[in-house]
Protein backbone atom coordinates (compact mmCIF):
# COMPACT_ATOMS: atom_id res chain seq x y z
CA UNK A 1 0.00 0.00 0.00
CA UNK A 2 3.17 2.26 0.74
CA UNK A 3 4.44 1.39 -2.87
CA UNK A 4 0.73 1.84 -4.39
CA UNK A 5 0.67 5.73 -2.84
CA UNK A 6 4.41 7.33 -3.57
CA UNK A 7 3.30 5.54 -6.92
CA UNK A 8 0.09 7.98 -7.23
CA UNK A 9 2.01 10.58 -5.32
CA UNK A 10 4.14 10.87 -8.01
CA UNK A 11 2.23 10.55 -10.78
CA UNK A 12 0.08 13.46 -9.57
CA UNK A 13 3.24 15.47 -9.14
CA UNK A 14 4.16 14.75 -12.51
CA UNK A 15 2.67 17.60 -14.35
CA UNK A 16 3.32 20.02 -11.68
CA UNK A 17 7.64 19.43 -11.84
CA UNK A 18 7.09 19.68 -15.52
CA UNK A 19 5.93 23.45 -15.01
CA UNK A 20 8.50 24.07 -12.35
CA UNK A 21 11.34 23.05 -14.63
CA UNK A 22 10.20 25.21 -17.47
CA UNK A 23 9.54 28.23 -15.41
CA UNK A 24 12.94 27.61 -13.01
CA UNK A 25 14.85 29.85 -15.34
CA UNK A 26 13.05 32.92 -15.05
CA UNK A 27 11.43 32.71 -11.59
CA UNK A 28 12.49 31.88 -8.38
CA UNK A 29 10.95 29.32 -5.64
CA UNK A 30 10.50 30.71 -2.05
CA UNK A 31 10.83 28.38 0.90
CA UNK A 32 8.94 25.93 1.54
CA UNK A 33 6.42 25.14 4.17
CA UNK A 34 3.57 22.69 5.30
CA UNK A 35 -0.07 23.19 4.58
CA UNK A 36 -2.48 21.64 5.56
CA UNK A 37 -3.47 19.57 2.44
CA UNK A 38 0.23 18.64 2.13
CA UNK A 39 3.54 20.26 1.18
CA UNK A 40 3.33 23.15 -1.34
CA UNK A 41 5.21 25.35 -3.15
CA UNK A 42 4.99 29.22 -3.41
CA UNK A 43 6.04 30.78 -6.47
CA UNK A 44 6.93 34.35 -6.25
CA UNK A 45 4.87 36.77 -9.14
CA UNK A 46 6.94 37.93 -11.48
CA UNK A 47 6.24 41.69 -10.50
CA UNK A 48 7.09 40.97 -6.74
CA UNK A 49 9.98 43.18 -5.82
CA UNK A 50 12.86 41.05 -3.99
CA UNK A 51 13.23 44.20 -1.78
CA UNK A 52 13.66 43.77 1.78
CA UNK A 53 10.74 44.99 3.67
CA UNK A 54 10.78 48.06 6.28
CA UNK A 55 9.35 48.26 9.31
CA UNK A 56 6.64 50.61 8.23
CA UNK A 57 5.44 47.85 5.46
CA UNK A 58 6.91 49.28 2.28
CA UNK A 59 9.79 48.20 0.29
CA UNK A 60 13.07 50.17 0.41
CA UNK A 61 13.17 50.17 -3.01
CA UNK A 62 10.03 52.38 -3.12
CA UNK A 63 11.44 54.50 -0.78
CA UNK A 64 12.19 58.30 -2.24
CA UNK A 65 16.30 58.96 -2.31
CA UNK A 66 17.24 61.78 0.05
CA UNK A 67 19.79 62.25 -1.90
CA UNK A 68 19.69 63.44 -5.41
CA UNK A 69 23.07 64.45 -5.71
CA UNK A 70 24.21 61.70 -8.41
CA UNK A 71 27.87 60.14 -8.15
CA UNK A 72 29.25 57.58 -10.67
CA UNK A 73 28.83 54.38 -9.72
CA UNK A 74 30.40 52.24 -12.43
CA UNK A 75 34.17 52.46 -12.98
CA UNK A 76 33.63 53.81 -16.71
CA UNK A 77 32.05 56.40 -15.49
CA UNK A 78 34.09 57.47 -12.74
CA UNK A 79 37.45 57.27 -15.43
CA UNK A 80 35.21 59.51 -17.43
CA UNK A 81 34.34 62.06 -14.89
CA UNK A 82 38.07 62.10 -13.85
CA UNK A 83 39.28 62.46 -17.31
CA UNK A 84 36.65 65.81 -17.46
CA UNK A 85 37.76 67.27 -14.04
CA UNK A 86 41.10 66.80 -14.26
CA UNK A 87 41.25 68.39 -18.41
CA UNK A 88 38.96 71.60 -16.92
CA UNK A 89 41.35 72.08 -14.09
CA UNK A 90 44.57 71.76 -16.25
CA UNK A 91 43.11 73.95 -18.80
CA UNK A 92 41.43 76.45 -17.41
CA UNK A 93 44.17 77.73 -14.78
CA UNK A 94 46.01 77.78 -17.52
CA UNK A 95 43.48 79.87 -19.55
CA UNK A 96 42.58 82.17 -16.64
CA UNK A 97 46.66 82.73 -15.67
CA UNK A 98 46.79 84.22 -19.45
CA UNK A 99 43.90 86.10 -19.57
CA UNK A 100 44.69 87.77 -16.17
CA UNK A 101 48.20 88.46 -16.75
CA UNK A 102 46.87 89.69 -20.55
CA UNK A 103 44.24 91.63 -19.28
CA UNK A 104 46.62 93.50 -16.60
CA UNK A 105 49.45 94.37 -19.44
CA UNK A 106 47.21 95.61 -21.92
CA UNK A 107 44.53 97.30 -19.61
CA UNK A 108 46.29 100.75 -20.04
CA UNK A 109 46.23 100.29 -23.86
CA UNK A 110 44.03 102.54 -26.24
CA UNK A 111 43.48 99.38 -28.22
CA UNK A 112 40.17 97.90 -26.92
CA UNK A 113 39.14 96.17 -29.47
CA UNK A 114 42.28 94.11 -29.39
CA UNK A 115 42.03 93.59 -25.74
CA UNK A 116 38.82 92.62 -26.19
CA UNK A 117 39.48 90.16 -28.91
CA UNK A 118 42.16 88.58 -26.93
CA UNK A 119 39.93 88.54 -23.77
CA UNK A 120 37.00 86.85 -26.47
CA UNK A 121 39.43 84.12 -27.22
CA UNK A 122 40.05 83.01 -23.64
CA UNK A 123 36.60 83.86 -21.89
CA UNK A 124 35.16 81.60 -24.56
CA UNK A 125 37.35 79.14 -23.82
CA UNK A 126 37.18 79.05 -20.38
CA UNK A 127 33.55 79.00 -20.51
CA UNK A 128 33.41 76.00 -23.18
CA UNK A 129 35.91 73.80 -21.00
CA UNK A 130 32.98 74.90 -17.60
CA UNK A 131 30.23 74.03 -19.79
CA UNK A 132 31.61 70.55 -21.38
CA UNK A 133 32.36 69.74 -17.99
CA UNK A 134 28.43 70.52 -16.99
CA UNK A 135 27.28 68.52 -19.81
CA UNK A 136 29.84 65.55 -18.96
CA UNK A 137 28.39 65.38 -15.60
CA UNK A 138 24.48 65.42 -16.91
CA UNK A 139 25.26 62.65 -19.89
CA UNK A 140 26.53 60.63 -17.15
CA UNK A 141 23.65 61.30 -14.65
CA UNK A 142 20.79 60.34 -17.80
CA UNK A 143 22.84 57.62 -19.47
CA UNK A 144 22.92 59.42 -22.87
CA UNK A 145 25.51 57.76 -25.30
CA UNK A 146 24.73 60.62 -27.91
CA UNK A 147 25.61 63.16 -25.76
CA UNK A 148 29.06 60.96 -24.72
CA UNK A 149 29.49 60.93 -28.31
CA UNK A 150 29.09 64.63 -28.68
CA UNK A 151 30.91 65.47 -25.91
CA UNK A 152 33.84 63.77 -27.63
CA UNK A 153 33.37 65.65 -30.98
CA UNK A 154 33.02 68.96 -28.87
CA UNK A 155 36.50 67.97 -27.18
CA UNK A 156 37.99 67.23 -30.37
CA UNK A 157 36.88 70.87 -31.39
CA UNK A 158 38.37 72.46 -28.32
CA UNK A 159 41.66 70.61 -29.59
CA UNK A 160 41.63 72.31 -33.23
CA UNK A 161 40.30 75.48 -31.12
CA UNK A 162 43.52 75.84 -29.26
CA UNK A 163 45.86 75.20 -31.58
CA UNK A 164 43.83 78.38 -34.08
CA UNK A 165 43.91 79.98 -30.43
CA UNK A 166 47.31 80.29 -30.35
CA UNK A 167 48.01 81.70 -33.77
CA UNK A 168 45.13 84.62 -32.77
CA UNK A 169 46.84 84.80 -29.61
CA UNK A 170 49.92 86.03 -31.28
CA UNK A 171 49.01 88.00 -33.98
CA UNK A 172 46.89 90.03 -31.63
CA UNK A 173 49.68 90.47 -28.91
CA UNK A 174 52.14 91.47 -32.20
CA UNK A 175 49.41 93.74 -32.69
CA UNK A 176 49.01 95.32 -29.35
CA UNK A 177 52.52 95.66 -28.91
CA UNK A 178 54.97 98.44 -29.31
CA UNK A 179 57.33 97.00 -31.63
CA UNK A 180 57.59 93.45 -33.62
CA UNK A 181 60.54 93.01 -31.09
CA UNK A 182 58.41 93.67 -28.11
CA UNK A 183 55.62 91.40 -29.56
CA UNK A 184 57.47 88.21 -29.80
CA UNK A 185 59.22 88.73 -26.44
CA UNK A 186 55.74 88.78 -24.67
CA UNK A 187 54.86 86.10 -26.79
CA UNK A 188 57.27 83.25 -25.66
CA UNK A 189 56.12 84.20 -22.10
CA UNK A 190 53.08 82.94 -23.00
CA UNK A 191 53.86 80.06 -25.72
CA UNK A 192 54.59 76.88 -23.93
CA UNK A 193 51.25 77.24 -21.71
CA UNK A 194 49.23 77.70 -25.04
CA UNK A 195 51.41 74.52 -26.73
CA UNK A 196 50.13 72.59 -23.64
CA UNK A 197 46.53 73.25 -23.95
CA UNK A 198 45.79 71.18 -27.47
CA UNK A 199 48.54 68.54 -26.53
CA UNK A 200 46.63 67.82 -23.06
CA UNK A 201 43.26 68.03 -24.44
CA UNK A 202 44.19 65.73 -27.85
CA UNK A 203 45.25 63.05 -25.12
CA UNK A 204 42.10 63.47 -23.07
CA UNK A 205 40.02 63.01 -26.24
CA UNK A 206 41.67 59.51 -27.07
CA UNK A 207 40.57 58.53 -23.25
CA UNK A 208 37.54 59.93 -23.91
CA UNK A 209 36.53 57.96 -27.15
CA UNK A 210 37.59 54.71 -25.28
CA UNK A 211 35.66 55.49 -22.35
CA UNK A 212 32.59 56.23 -24.12
CA UNK A 213 32.87 53.30 -25.84
CA UNK A 214 32.84 51.24 -22.77
CA UNK A 215 30.09 53.41 -21.49
CA UNK A 216 27.75 52.36 -24.58
CA UNK A 217 27.45 48.94 -23.28
CA UNK A 218 26.26 49.70 -20.25
CA UNK A 219 23.77 52.45 -21.03
CA UNK A 220 22.41 50.22 -23.87
CA UNK A 221 21.98 47.45 -21.36
CA UNK A 222 20.06 49.89 -18.70
CA UNK A 223 17.55 51.01 -21.40
CA UNK A 224 17.09 47.46 -22.69
CA UNK A 225 16.53 46.61 -19.38
CA UNK A 226 13.89 49.17 -18.81
CA UNK A 227 12.25 49.21 -22.15
CA UNK A 228 12.29 45.52 -22.73
CA UNK A 229 12.64 44.31 -26.19
CA UNK A 230 10.91 46.43 -28.09
CA UNK A 231 13.08 47.91 -30.27
CA UNK A 232 10.70 50.30 -31.78
CA UNK A 233 11.11 52.07 -28.36
CA UNK A 234 13.95 51.86 -28.39
CA UNK A 235 14.62 53.92 -31.39
CA UNK A 236 11.93 55.93 -30.60
CA UNK A 237 13.89 57.10 -27.33
CA UNK A 238 16.90 57.21 -28.95
CA UNK A 239 15.85 60.15 -31.10
CA UNK A 240 14.65 61.97 -28.25
CA UNK A 241 17.87 61.47 -26.53
CA UNK A 242 19.38 62.91 -29.63
CA UNK A 243 17.45 65.36 -29.98
CA UNK A 244 17.92 66.75 -25.86
CA UNK A 245 21.64 66.35 -26.63
CA UNK A 246 21.39 68.43 -29.63
CA UNK A 247 19.46 71.42 -27.67
CA UNK A 248 22.29 71.85 -24.75
CA UNK A 249 25.04 71.74 -27.68
CA UNK A 250 23.14 74.43 -29.49
CA UNK A 251 23.04 76.67 -26.14
CA UNK A 252 27.03 76.64 -26.33
CA UNK A 253 27.32 78.12 -29.44
CA UNK A 254 24.11 80.39 -30.22
CA UNK A 255 25.78 82.08 -26.78
CA UNK A 256 29.15 82.23 -28.19
CA UNK A 257 28.20 83.48 -31.26
CA UNK A 258 25.92 86.04 -29.72
CA UNK A 259 28.57 87.09 -26.71
CA UNK A 260 31.05 87.85 -29.96
CA UNK A 261 28.47 89.96 -32.03
CA UNK A 262 28.05 91.69 -29.01
CA UNK A 263 31.67 92.82 -27.96
CA UNK A 264 32.29 94.31 -31.12
CA UNK A 265 29.95 96.48 -31.25
CA UNK A 266 31.01 99.98 -29.63
CA UNK A 267 27.72 101.68 -29.58
CA UNK A 268 25.50 100.28 -26.75
CA UNK A 269 22.42 102.66 -27.64
CA UNK A 270 22.28 101.29 -30.56
CA UNK A 271 18.91 99.43 -32.04
CA UNK A 272 21.48 96.42 -33.25
CA UNK A 273 23.13 96.17 -29.72
CA UNK A 274 19.76 96.01 -27.60
CA UNK A 275 18.33 93.68 -30.82
CA UNK A 276 21.71 91.05 -30.27
CA UNK A 277 21.73 91.22 -26.19
CA UNK A 278 17.58 90.31 -26.16
CA UNK A 279 18.16 87.29 -28.34
CA UNK A 280 20.53 85.71 -25.59
CA UNK A 281 17.38 85.16 -22.86
CA UNK A 282 14.76 84.68 -25.61
CA UNK A 283 17.06 81.98 -27.43
CA UNK A 284 17.73 80.19 -23.81
CA UNK A 285 13.83 80.00 -23.76
CA UNK A 286 13.12 78.81 -27.20
CA UNK A 287 15.35 75.90 -26.67
CA UNK A 288 14.04 75.07 -22.86
CA UNK A 289 10.65 74.92 -24.56
CA UNK A 290 11.37 72.87 -27.65
CA UNK A 291 12.61 70.38 -24.40
CA UNK A 292 9.77 70.63 -22.80
CA UNK A 293 7.41 70.99 -25.47
CA UNK A 294 8.79 67.37 -27.45
CA UNK A 295 8.56 65.97 -24.01
CA UNK A 296 4.94 66.54 -23.52
CA UNK A 297 4.12 65.77 -27.35
CA UNK A 298 2.77 69.55 -28.17
CA UNK A 299 3.11 69.44 -31.53
CA UNK A 300 1.67 72.65 -32.61
CA UNK A 301 3.52 74.53 -29.83
CA UNK A 302 6.88 72.18 -31.35
CA UNK A 303 6.06 74.09 -35.01
CA UNK A 304 6.28 77.68 -33.52
CA UNK A 305 9.84 76.56 -31.53
CA UNK A 306 10.55 75.52 -35.10
CA UNK A 307 9.76 78.80 -36.67
CA UNK A 308 12.12 80.89 -34.32
CA UNK A 309 14.88 78.35 -34.11
CA UNK A 310 14.92 79.37 -38.30
CA UNK A 311 14.74 82.87 -37.29
CA UNK A 312 18.31 82.32 -35.28
CA UNK A 313 19.78 80.49 -37.67
CA UNK A 314 19.04 82.99 -40.76
CA UNK A 315 20.60 85.67 -38.02
CA UNK A 316 23.42 83.67 -37.81
CA UNK A 317 23.95 83.69 -41.63
CA UNK A 318 23.59 87.54 -41.91
CA UNK A 319 26.24 87.30 -39.30
CA UNK A 320 28.39 85.57 -41.17
CA UNK A 321 27.75 87.94 -44.30
CA UNK A 322 28.34 91.17 -42.11
CA UNK A 323 31.63 89.79 -40.88
CA UNK A 324 33.29 89.48 -44.65
CA UNK A 325 31.89 92.75 -45.60
CA UNK A 326 34.31 95.01 -47.16
CA UNK A 327 32.88 98.23 -45.11
CA UNK A 328 35.56 100.03 -43.14
CA UNK A 329 33.09 100.51 -39.70
CA UNK A 330 32.77 96.96 -39.51
CA UNK A 331 34.07 95.09 -35.91
CA UNK A 332 33.41 92.06 -36.91
CA UNK A 333 36.12 91.52 -38.89
CA UNK A 334 38.76 91.66 -35.75
CA UNK A 335 36.66 88.05 -34.75
CA UNK A 336 36.55 86.62 -38.55
CA UNK A 337 37.90 83.02 -37.40
CA UNK A 338 36.01 82.29 -34.25
CA UNK A 339 32.66 84.29 -35.00
CA UNK A 340 33.08 82.55 -38.57
CA UNK A 341 33.53 78.93 -36.67
CA UNK A 342 30.94 79.70 -33.81
CA UNK A 343 27.92 80.87 -35.89
CA UNK A 344 28.77 78.41 -38.52
CA UNK A 345 28.78 75.85 -36.16
CA UNK A 346 25.27 76.93 -34.61
CA UNK A 347 23.78 77.03 -38.09
CA UNK A 348 24.89 73.17 -38.75
CA UNK A 349 23.48 72.25 -35.24
CA UNK A 350 20.25 73.95 -35.65
CA UNK A 351 19.65 72.78 -39.08
CA UNK A 352 20.01 69.05 -37.45
CA UNK A 353 18.25 69.53 -34.35
CA UNK A 354 15.28 70.83 -36.87
CA UNK A 355 14.91 67.84 -38.57
CA UNK A 356 15.50 65.72 -35.57
CA UNK A 357 12.62 67.48 -34.35
CA UNK A 358 10.55 65.86 -37.23
CA UNK A 359 11.47 63.02 -36.45
CA UNK A 360 10.29 63.57 -33.04
CA UNK A 361 7.13 64.55 -34.06
CA UNK A 362 6.42 61.29 -36.20
CA UNK A 363 6.90 59.39 -32.92
CA UNK A 364 4.25 61.75 -31.04
CA UNK A 365 1.32 59.31 -30.19
CA UNK A 366 3.06 56.05 -29.61
CA UNK A 367 3.75 55.29 -26.04
CA UNK A 368 7.59 57.50 -26.17
CA UNK A 369 5.96 59.94 -23.32
CA UNK A 370 4.53 57.79 -20.72
CA UNK A 371 7.81 55.95 -20.51
CA UNK A 372 9.85 59.09 -20.46
CA UNK A 373 7.16 61.06 -17.46
CA UNK A 374 6.59 57.77 -15.70
CA UNK A 375 10.21 55.84 -15.98
CA UNK A 376 11.24 57.02 -12.81
CA UNK A 377 8.27 55.15 -11.06
CA UNK A 378 8.31 51.98 -12.56
CA UNK A 379 9.86 49.23 -10.83
CA UNK A 380 12.40 46.98 -12.15
CA UNK A 381 11.25 43.32 -12.18
CA UNK A 382 13.89 40.45 -11.68
CA UNK A 383 13.76 39.45 -15.08
CA UNK A 384 14.19 41.96 -17.90
CA UNK A 385 12.98 40.59 -20.29
CA UNK A 386 9.17 39.38 -19.18
CA UNK A 387 6.96 42.07 -17.98
CA UNK A 388 4.55 40.68 -15.97
CA UNK A 389 0.99 41.82 -14.76
CA UNK A 390 -0.42 39.49 -12.32
CA UNK A 391 -0.68 40.59 -8.66
CA UNK A 392 -0.29 38.46 -5.86
CA UNK A 393 1.39 34.97 -5.58
CA UNK A 394 0.84 31.77 -6.93
CA UNK A 395 0.40 28.58 -4.73
CA UNK A 396 0.95 25.01 -6.27
CA UNK A 397 -0.12 22.26 -3.75
CA UNK A 398 1.94 19.06 -4.24
CA UNK A 399 -0.13 16.14 -2.25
Amino acid sequence: MRHEGDGVAKAMAAPFQSVSNKARSSVAYSKSALHINGRYVELDDFNAPADPITPQGRSAASKPSRNKFYFPNTLWSRFFALIGIFETLFTVGIETWVFISVSRRFDEDDNNVGTLRLRSFLGLYIFALLYELALSYDALKRRNTFQLVGLCLCNFGLFVYGIVQMREIRETISGLSISEAAGELLWKHYRIELILIPVFIGVCTILMIFVTWRLRAENSWIIYQSMSADLQMNRRYFTYQVYIALLKFDFFFIFGTQLQVILAMNDFKDSDFILQVAMIPVSIVILILGARFCRLEKKKSLIVVMIFKLVIAASFVLVIRQTYSSSKSNNLAYFKVSLTLFSGLAVLLLGITIVNMVFCMVNFGKGLKEHINHSDKKKQTPDPEYQGSVAGKQRFVLT
